[in-house]
């Protein structure tokens, strides 16, 4: 599992930094990808990586504020014509997009040849994606926007092959037999499979927000403590958290405050706006604590 920031800017483009969108890279566990927001640059920025437009098969949009979405309708109709076709496309998103895509393809004459789906998502829903648990947050925001928590499967635990051997089972293909049974017979005894195994490994809990003033209720805590990666919007730098209240964003500083307490592993900040210069970057880098990040165009973290 990779994540990868393709767009890390706020509002306005600019030469360093295009504006929002995420791949969660799935092709190891599920042979996809998982696309969160398409900022209009997505295309642009997909040629420069080896990411196969027909293998997101599942797009997840925070809100739709242009920098967000901009970038939706050409991205599909591409698809269309990148080995898409006939591949199902799955879209989850606030109340609007449908509307908004039906219109733009319709006026456009667009027509695409492969069936897509728009799901209308709101708070406390739960959805179930190619075995992941994906739960969705309302957030803080002057229209609506959306936290999106990936919960990957809990992975069963590997057999334990001196237990095996202990009761005379010896090495061979009997074992991929037990492995996939709950029970098994040996010597006229049988045994629960579940004796045999070592401990459940848990699944990656990646929590990716939209953007949002400060969270700090307990509802929310509750959903995103014990993440192995957050990503969060950092629009302001420089401790101007009542700027960034009013403007329905956050504040660094603030947002590391808050995540001190939610043993969460990886922080990655993103929304970047273009009025911090590089010298002003480097100097906030600097001083981030271990396992903290502010996010550049194709900015890539493994989640191990």
């Amino acid at each position: 599992m990779r994540l990868t920031v393709l767009g890390s800017g706020a509002g306005l483009p600019s030469k360093e930094r295009k504006t929002q969108s995420i791949i969660l890279d799935l092709i190891p566990e599920i042979n996809a990808y998982f696309l969160i927001d398409v900022g209009e640059a997505l295309q642009h920025q997909l040629l420069h990586t080896n990411i196969k437009s027909r293998k997101i098969n599942h797009i997840f949009i925070t809100h739709l504020h242009g920098d967000h979405i901009y970038g939706l309708p050409g991205f599909l109709s591409s698809r269309a014509f990148q080995g898409g076709e006939n591949q199902p496309l799955h879209i989850y998103g606030p109340k609007g997009i449908e509307e908004w895509l039906e219109v733009t393809f319709q006026i456009s004459g667009t027509h695409l040849n492969y069936p897509f789906y728009v799901h209308e998502i709101h708070d406390g829903m739960t959805l179930s994606v190619e075995g992941y648990q994906v739960d969705v947050r309302l957030l803080d925001h002057p229209i609506d926007s959306y936290l999106f928590v990936f919960k990957e499967p809990d992975k069963e635990g590997s057999l334990d092959a001196d237990k095996l051997k202990e009761v005379g089972i010896r090495p061979g293909p009997i074992y991929a037999e037990i492995k996939e049974s709950n029970t098994f017979e040996h010597d006229g005894i049988t045994y629960n499979t579940s004796e045999f195994l070592g401990p459940v490994t848990p699944g990656k809990k990646i929590a990716i927000h939209g953007d949002t003033r400060l969270i700090k209720d307990s509802e929310y805590k509750r959903l995103i403590e014990n993440s192995d990666v957050v990503i969060h919007e950092a629009t302001f730098l420089d401790n101007e958290s009542e700027k960034a209240h009013e403007f329905g964003h956050s504040e660094i500083h603030e947002v590391m405050e808050l995540f001190k307490s939610l043993n969460i592993d990886t922080t990655i900040f993103t929304h970047i706006s273009n009025r911090y210069d590089e010298n002003f970057l480097n100097n906030i880098k600097q001083k981030l604590p271990e396992q903290t990040y502010i996010a550049e165009d194709f900015f890539s973290f493994q989640v191990k």
